[in-house]
């Protein structure tokens, strides 16, 4: 039944399909904002049917989504224009397609996952074996944790002084070795995190706040390496770090110990949302800056003295600009790039075959990523600053309209497919969906690909420090 519906859905889009160029109609953005509503209800309605947590990826994926996608035109559709109209409004003659698109896509990328948690290798209610027979609690994390502290120092000695003043770069200043020690140390700490969680589940006992606390503090390397990694990306206002740190936290806890609400959650994205907008408005690249307060007490300042309403999505949403840029330029002013930043994605994930590729074949570093595309087609060859990238534009100045329809599809189904194995207790799906989850909310503004190096590395450390385990049970 719930595939009828779905079918009737993207029935109902196809037929309002508009001109990829046309004058903005409020009316019709409203209608398919209404339409992504009842859709997301639907979808969320029969997902409650499988888990009741709702600190899950599809939950976080779906609200970043829904920021990036649909806040900027359907508030627009009602006569709210959005702050910095001109920088949004790259060409306000796409957006009604925009937004079309966005719904199609995410419908049936709704539909992908919903298949998945129906029907499995082709057989409904698929059993899976129960967590891979592998006894996490004989791993030597002494051994892991010397390792992990190892990583961290030869980071530390890497990554440059600017790191330390509170000053933000983004990693600009960041030699590679850095950044590829970097690398390593962020899949070690990320997977130390989710075994902390999954052996501390098999006590067996109610597990309180206090009692996880003190459980932390048994393991000193770990907890020393956590808390230095969290506060001195806090200290600089790099909120990527932050964020990635506190879902795989929140993540894990959702999933081994305790199921979050939909009220909690509500709370923390809340919350969350607050303390990053402060963050922002709290970083400096300039040293003088940092020295007037810590970043909480300027952030808070700047924040108050802010002449415009700032909105706690307004960040997020303006990434849809990214996705009307694609939509103006490709293909009418430039080619599709028939998959070469995919290539270069899925390369990436081994060292240094991503640079050797474009070397080779002397590519163009804006052919790179989208992100260096987007960046070079708005600024040219020599950008004051970078812009980002967005994952429908991202799919669709690769491939096409209709290929990235067939691509959101078979997204959703690979995270339904990993979401129903994690359900039944299968140990590297687990690790995978809490990885996903650790960038869901702003997925939707970076590149298909973006988790994919650090899953491939976070899935070899674990194969690599559980050889014993498995040696042991054959």
């Amino acid at each position: 039944m719930i595939h009828i519906v779905f079918v009737l859905i993207l029935s109902l889009l196809v037929l309002l399909m508009p001109n990829r160029m046309e004058v903005f109609n409020s009316e019709f953005n409203i209608l398919i904002g209404l339409i992504y509503t009842c859709s997301l209800i639907i979808f969320f309605a029969f997902r409650k049917r499988f888990d009741r947590n709702w600190l899950t990826f599809d939950s976080l994926f779906l609200i970043g989504f829904t920021i990036v996608h649909f806040q900027i035109p359907i508030l627009a559709g009602f006569g709210i224009e959005p702050e910095r109209a001109n920088y949004i409004w790259i060409n306000k003659e796409v957006v009604n397609f925009a937004t079309w698109m966005s719904c199609v896509c995410i419908v049936l990328w709704m539909w992908g996952y919903l298949v998945s948690l129906t029907r499995v290798n082709g057989k409904k209610n698929y059993k899976f074996s129960i967590y891979n027979k592998i006894d996490y609690k004989k791993i030597s994390f002494q051994k892991y944790d010397r390792v992990l502290l190892i990583l961290f120092i030869a980071f530390i000695g890497l990554v440059g002084g600017s790191f330390f003043s509170g000053v933000y770069d983004g990693g600009e200043s960041w030699g590679g070795g850095a950044i590829y020690i970097y690398l390593v140390l962020k899949s070690l700490l990320y997977l130390r995190i989710i075994y902390f969680f999954k052996i501390l589940s098999e006590k067996g006992s109610k597990l309180t706040i206090r009692s996880i606390v003190f459980s932390f503090l048994k393991y000193k390397f770990f907890l020393f390496v956590l808390v230095c990694y969290f506060g001195l990306f806090l200290l600089s206002g790099d909120r990527g770090p932050i964020l990635q740190i506190s879902l795989i936290i929140g993540a894990s806890y959702s999933i081994f110990i305790h199921k979050i609400s939909f009220r909690k959650l509500f709370l923390f994205v809340f919350l969350g949302a607050f303390v990053f907008t402060i963050l922002k408005f709290g970083r400096s690249r300039e040293i003088n800056e940092v020295k007037q307060g810590n970043i909480f007490e300027r952030g808070y300042a700047n924040y108050k003295n802010n002449d415009a309403s700032v909105g706690f999505t307004d960040e997020l949403a303006a990434s849809v600009r990214i996705q009307y840029r694609a939509l103006d330029v490709v293909p009418d002013r430039h080619p599709y790039l028939y998959g070469l930043t995919f290539v270069n994605g899925v390369l990436g994930a081994v060292p240094f075959a991503s640079s050797t590729f474009m070397d080779l074949l002397d590519i163009p570093k804006e052919y790179t990523a989208t992100t260096t595309f987007f960046t070079y087609l708005g600024q040219g060859r020599n950008p004051i600053s970078g812009e980002g990238s967005e994952i429908i534009g991202d799919i669709y100045v690769n491939f096409g309209l209709y290929i990235s329809f067939v691509i959101m599809f078979l997204f959703g189904s690979f995270v339904g497919r990993v979401y129903k194995r994690a359900l039944h207790k299968d140990f590297n799906s687990i690790i995978v969906l809490i990885i996903l989850t650790a960038i869901s909310i702003y997925w939707s503004r970076s590149v298909l690909l973006l988790p994919l190096k650090e899953i491939v590395y976070i899935l070899v450390i674990n194969y690599i420090f559980t050889i014993k385990a498995r040696k042991k049970i054959h």
